[in-house]
């Protein structure tokens, strides 16, 4: 057969495509019991993630986390199956939680999704400001697109979309980072963060890693509060 044809009929095999997203996270409860949660799931061309917190602490907050981690994970994979919106996932566990949860309790939470080619679209449901960290050095916060979920007897949530280009890093975060203390009360502060990831490490794991030693020598070893940090970096 004609060598020419041979490589017509029969291209060579591409190389293998590295992940899209370099996905790292960390969680430390402040005791025994988290009421923190994260979650991620990849599906076809993009990757889900979530991450959140319930208001209270100890055994109860841990007992709500669990049960809207086991929700979340459903709706999130069902979401996934037939390519809904973000704040629609938001808002079904709002009607799924609200009939459950006791009057004081409720949980702030981001949940979206990362597509292969850099589009982000996510939901922030009262929780603290995810961060997009630029390659260039410059940090954008993502601010509330709805209220706490479980508070309202009516809620409504909207999605937000932006780029992540190559090298940038999309970092979420729960309130035990930016309230931790020092002996005197000072907090972290979100000006901590942005001290922490001035000189940061690109990759994912090198910002949570760096960002959790950050908070542990700002409040001298201490834990008041459950700790979780997930960064997502576009490769």
């Amino acid at each position: 057969m004609n060598t020419n044809l041979q490589t017509a009929l029969f291209a060579p095999a591409p190389p293998p495509l590295r992940d899209a997203v370099d996905v790292h996270a960390i969680s430390i409860p402040a005791g025994t019991f988290t009421g923190d949660f994260w979650f991620t799931h990849r599906a076809a061309d993009r990757l889900w993630f979530a991450l959140g917190d319930v208001s209270g602490k100890g055994l109860n907050a841990a007992l709500v986390m669990a049960m809207i981690q086991e929700e979340l994970e459903s709706e999130i994979t069902d979401c996934a199956r037939i390519g809904c919106d973000p704040a629609t996932t938001v808002e079904r566990l709002h009607a799924f939680l609200k009939p459950l949860l006791p009057g004081n309790r409720f949980a702030t939470m981001v949940v979206g999704w990362i597509r292969d080619d850099g589009t982000v679209r996510l939901t922030n449901g009262g929780h603290c400001p995810p961060l997009i960290l630029r390659a260039d050095g410059r940090v954008e916060p993502i601010d509330s697109t709805g209220p706490a979920v479980g508070l309202l007897p009516v809620a409504r949530w909207r999605s937000r979309d932006f780029e992540l280009s190559s090298d940038d890093t999309l970092l979420l975060y729960s309130d035990g980072v930016i309230e931790a203390t020092t002996a005197d009360g000072a907090e972290f502060g979100t000006e901590g963060i942005l001290r922490a990831l001035r000189t940061r490490r690109r990759d994912a794991e090198g910002v949570t890693c760096t960002l959790v030693k950050a908070v542990r020598q700002h409040a001298g070893g201490r834990r008041e509060d459950d700790l979780t940090v997930l960064a997502m970096r576009r490769g």
